[in-house]
């Protein structure tokens, strides 16, 4: 995480989270400091699905993985992936979501998806 780099794009800072989003959607920039594009860089990469619950929930809350689905489309050389994080849902302690990530050039990278057990947490 030292090595993580992330620009909001399209979300809200974690102090400034105050009630839900519309939609569930948030978005980031994100590079992994001297990293290429490996499969391995772009599954941590598409793990953001518990980020996109808190600004979904408007509220930092804490998520532990049930299940992480990478789905591989194409890797191409590029700095900086483009995060799009979809939350799908949230009831009964569990949240779903997809993150498709994008490189510089707009290819498509990665489509994710995951199930988490969610637990809101207090500041």
């Amino acid at each position: 995480m030292q090595r993580l780099d992330v620009r909001l794009a399209d979300a809200r800072p974690l102090h400034q989270l105050e009630g839900p989003s519309a939609d569930g959607r948030s978005s980031l920039w994100a590079r992994l400091d001297g990293l290429t594009s490996s499969t391995t860089t772009l599954a941590i990469l598409g793990d953001f699905v518990p980020f996109g619950i808190s600004q979904a929930l408007g509220q930092w809350a804490g998520s532990t993985s049930l299940d992480n689905t990478i789905r591989m489309a194409r890797r191409v050389p590029t700095e900086w992936v483009h995060l799009d994080i979809r939350v799908q849902a949230v009831a009964d302690g569990n949240g779903h979501g997809l993150v498709h990530v994008w490189a510089e050039d707009g290819t498509l990278l990665v489509t994710a998806s995951q199930t988490t057990v969610v637990r809101p947490l207090r500041a």
